[in-house]
């Protein structure tokens, strides 16, 4: 059976991006170069629907969905600096892309159902999910029921009404044949059948396009949008938070350790590949990190660079001594101002929870200038990131805030314990107490944009994660067990009305500053 089990580095420590929201804007450009393939050809046309009772009915615009959609249709990367700018590119390179709110059957708030047309008169339809943290599901090719991840390389094809058993056994025995393959299923639509191959990296089917096309009335390679391919193997140490608990002999390792055993098995990479992904990022945060100090700009936000200020008062006794968490505060809310001024950030969990989890670790290691346990720190906060991926969610618009802010302050906490010499029960302790702290904790964002209060929420999860590090670490109980409070979290969440849930409809975004604010920002020429 296919693993669709989580990866630390596709689901929890990622993607790398520019944009201010992983759903929105980095599901987004995934989703879009999901359909510039399914296309295939030179596009005139996109047309978006989006469920009016969802959240991008009111959020494809403020939150980048608009740019990261362009961004992926015309092929850029999602890092090039002139993403900001992709409508443009897209409307001269000849793409009209519409967007429309419509009432269609949606079980998920952020689905994107899609209409395409080339410059040859082809149509093409799908319908993807963006399911938080930039991860993505499409659901649905030209009218096929699917299920696909952006994880494996898809070779989708349509029948020809005229294709035998005889076709269909030949076209199976191709692709066995070919590298990289992971199996296959049919669909239908009712009337016609579809098949969708699988294949862990980019296959080499080019030569046999000829023979295809008496088989297929339409055929497209679909190539993988993740770093890390989804593989078939039965070899993971564990599947669930659940049975590693049970497991006395892995529990013996430290948190860190039992994260690289199971993404060294999911991923099929060696350790030291895996270290050097880590140790990549790692960079890539310090490099965002110093850029927040030294100041943003960008003019589409709420408020501008705070966070140099807040360090200057810092190094001149302005603020209220409080051991590496003033530092913990200046890196979270630099990396908000980064993310906030379109800058290159890493969602970890989230984009809108991008700070906590560095800003944390970070500080936490530049204030007792000693790293030597910071990538064993990510590590172990990347494990609990997992397990909150395999049994709830980070979508604030399917859970609230605390499945971004608080699920980054859990990881936070797991990744503080780790570099305390802590062991992986305390870790799961540290992290269940940190997401016991803001169970049911709304997502109201400000003018629709994940600026405000997500900044400060951001700084709050590095005062939570050091926290109950600490309370876990000198003794004190958390009672409940990790894995129960992650189903609890998804359960409260649940019950959280959609007005709460990243729609900007009511909450702090309901204040009438945050309605002036929103009408400032909105026209800025009447101000």
């Amino acid at each position: 059976m296919r693993i669709t089990t989580p990866s630390i580095f596709n689901d929890v420590l990622g993607p790398v991006m520019r944009g201010p929201s992983s759903s929105h804007t980095a599901g987004a450009y995934r989703i879009g170069l999901l359909l510039k393939d399914l296309a295939g050809k030179p596009l005139e046309s996109a047309f978006f629907e989006f469920h009016n009772g969802g959240s991008l009915a009111t959020t494809h615009e403020t939150q980048g969905s608009d740019l990261g959609l362009a961004t992926g249709l015309t092929g850029m990367d999602i890092l090039d600096p002139d993403m900001t700018n992709a409508l443009d590119i897209a409307r001269k390179a000849g793409i009209e892309i519409s967007f429309q709110v419509t009432d269609y059957p949606a079980d998920h708030p952020n689905t994107y159902k899609c209409r395409l047309s080339d410059n040859q008169g082809g149509t093409y339809t799908a319908m993807a999910l963006s399911t938080g943290g930039g991860m993505i599901k499409v659901i649905n090719l030209m009218g096929f029921p699917v299920s696909f991840l952006g994880d494996d390389a898809i070779f989708f094809a349509i029948s020809r009404e005229d294709s035998d058993c005889t076709a269909r056994k030949e076209v199976e025995d191709i692709m066995t044949a070919v590298k990289g393959y992971s199996g296959g299923e049919w669909t239908t639509d009712g009337t016609s059948n579809a098949v969708l191959y699988r294949f862990s990296s980019i296959p080499e089917l080019q030569a046999h396009y000829p023979a295809f096309e008496s088989y297929f009335s339409f055929f497209r390679l679909i190539k993988p949008v993740m770093p890390i391919p989804g593989l078939k193997t039965s070899l993971l140490p564990f599947s669930s938070l659940h049975e590693l608990m049970k497991s006395s002999d892995l529990m013996t390792f430290p948190a860190s350790k039992l994260a690289q055993m199971f993404e060294s098995v999911r991923s099929g990479y060696s350790l030291d590949e895996l270290n050097r992904m880590m140790d990549n990022l790692i960079n890539i945060w310090r490099r965002s990190i110093r850029i927040g100090l030294d100041g943003t700009i960008y003019a589409d936000r709420l408020v501008g660079a705070q966070s140099p200020g807040f360090v200057e008062k810092q190094k001149n006794g302005g603020l209220i001594e409080a051991g590496p968490l003033n530092t913990m505060i200046a890196y979270s809310t630099a990396l908000m101002e980064v993310k906030s001024s379109m800058g290159v950030i890493i969602a970890a969990p989230t984009a809108g929870a991008c700070g906590g989890l560095p800003g944390c670790l970070i500080g936490l290691a530049d204030y007792q200038n000693n790293h030597e346990f910071l990538s064993r720190g990510f590590w172990s906060a990347g494990l609990v990131g997992l397990f909150i991926a395999m049994d709830a969610t980070f979508a604030a618009e399917v859970a609230g805030c605390q499945a971004e802010t608080g699920a980054g302050a859990a990881m936070a906490a797991a990744g503080l314990v780790e570099m305390a010499g802590g062991t992986a029960q305390q870790a799961f302790d540290a992290a269940s107490l940190a997401l016991q702290n803001v169970m049911g904790l709304v997502c109201d964002p400000i003018a629709n944009r994940v600026e405000i209060p997500c900044l400060s929420r951001n700084a709050n999860a590095a005062a939570n994660a050091l926290t109950s590090a600490n309370m876990i670490l000198g003794g004190i109980q958390a009672v409940i067990p990790l894995n129960e409070t992650i189903n609890t979290m998804i359960e409260v969440g649940r019950l959280i009305p959609s007005s709460l849930r990243c729609t900007a409809i009511c909450g702090l975004s309901d204040t009438p500053t945050a309605r002036r604010l929103e009408a400032d920002i909105n026209n800025p020429d009447l101000k």
